[in-house]
């Protein structure tokens, strides 16, 4: 057997103790590095934390500005409609006529004095009022809400207003461009479209003008007495409209615009207790030339409506559904600034005898003195083969007079 040598010994000795000596160090070294890695997960940690609390705080800050900017869009719409509100437009007009009728003599006819207010109510709605004094009466012939704000091109109006039916029945007499409303309106509309209820309008989203336009309302038309305003009633007795309406440019000078309504109230009662509905259809048609560089102190203008009226009337023989088709149609020339000349053709029939028809030619010519004092005069022959009322027949000469005070408009009717 072979043992080391004493040096072996000596070398291995040193080394263990070598190895006894260092070892606690090493271990105290690499103790330190992981409580150093420690302590900086730990100061990580406490940074994020920190910044998502700070992205936490700059989400509430971001939320309160866009609720501030908010307030101040609301508060500069506000600002912004203030002038109306608080000083609302304010127009008077007076119209008056003398007349002289073949079969009924001649008459100085106060037609009316109407007073228009309207205003911007806030940034969502506006309102509007036309009270008119007449001969022996004092009416409220408007007074109406309409929004302002609505999302997706839709526009609500509600309460007392013309009904979007036709054209010519949603104008006020003195805004017409003749001196009296078509018979044909007269007997089968009821003359002004007036209604009390409410309607909703749609632009659609295309190159050109298109409105459609639904509503409801206890009746439509003035002179319509075949329901009551002031009684409660089943919904079946109510009048439900729908209309659509367009207006083309065709070129520079000339445009073109074209409507259609309809008009169905489902339940009427008539004397004998039997029920029936009611239609009332429309076609509307307007051609205007209007050169540019006259600006609208001259040009031309084609239009007309038609309308068909059905519905049970009492006759000789009783009670039977019958059908009338009637309307006008018109042509006026804008000659000068001051001047226009035109012509009315109006062919009104009996609801109860549709064979039998009114005729009325009426030429007319109109003496604008300044925007806001006008003269017109009117002749018109009418074939009465109705036989209602003497008014309506034979000769007849108009000499209208109408003024305006103020600010008074009713829309954009001469485009």
């Amino acid at each position: 057997m072979v043992y080391p040598s004493s040096g072996l010994r000596t070398v291995a000795g040193l080394a263990l103790v070598g190895a006894l000596f260092f070892l606690p160090a090493v271990c105290m070294a690499q103790g330190s590095e992981l409580e150093a890695l420690r302590a900086a997960v730990k100061d990580m940690q406490q940074d994020l934390q920190k910044a998502l609390s700070r992205i936490e705080q700059l989400e509430k800050e971001k939320t309160a500005d866009s609720a501030r900017l908010g307030q101040v869009e609301t508060s500069i719409k506000t600002v912004q409609s203030a002038p109306s509100i608080l000083n609302p437009a304010i127009g008077l007009v007076i119209d008056a006529t003398a007349e002289h009728r073949d079969k009924a003599g001649g008459d100085f006819n106060f037609r009316a004095a109407e007073l228009g207010i309207s205003a911007s109510i806030d940034p969502y709605a506006r309102a509007y009022a036309f009270i008119t004094g007449k001969k022996d009466e004092v009416e409220l012939e408007e007074a109406a809400i309409v929004t302002t704000s609505l999302p997706w091109n839709l526009q609500a109006r509600g309460g007392r207003f013309f009904a979007d039916f036709g054209r010519l029945p949603k104008f006020h007499v003195h805004e017409l461009p003749f001196v009296n409303m078509p018979l044909s309106l007269e007997r089968i509309v009821g003359g002004e479209s007036k209604a009390d209820g409410t309607e909703l309008s749609y632009l659609f989203p295309t190159a050109f003008f298109l409105r459609g336009t639904i509503g409801g309302y206890n009746k439509i038309g003035e002179e319509n007495d075949r329901l009551d305003d002031g009684k409660s009633r089943a919904w079946s007795r109510f009048t439900y409209l729908s209309r659509l309406h367009t207006y083309l440019d065709l070129t520079d000078n000339h445009s073109l615009e074209l409507g259609t309504s309809f008009a169905y109230t489902p339940s009427i009662r008539i004397s004998d207790d039997r029920g029936g509905s009611r239609s009332l259809n429309g076609v509307d048609v307007t051609y205007r030339y209007q050169p540019l560089a006259s600006t609208l102190y001259q040009g031309f203008t084609l239009g007309g409506e038609l309308f068909g009226n059905s519905e049970r009337v009492e006759r000789d023989s009783g009670f039977r559904r019958m059908f009338a088709l009637g309307g006008y149609a018109y042509a006026e020339a804008k000659l000068t600034r001051q001047w226009a000349a035109g012509f009315l053709y109006d062919n009104a029939p009996s609801l109860a005898s549709p064979g039998k028809k009114t005729i009325g030619y009426s030429p007319f010519v109109t003496w604008y003195l300044s925007e806001f004092n006008r003269l017109r005069f009117q002749y018109s022959y009418l074939d009465d083969k109705v036989r209602e009322e003497r008014e309506e027949r034979g000769h007849q000469f108009f000499l209208q007079w109408t003024t305006v005070l103020g600010a008074h408009a009713h829309g954009f009717r001469t485009r």
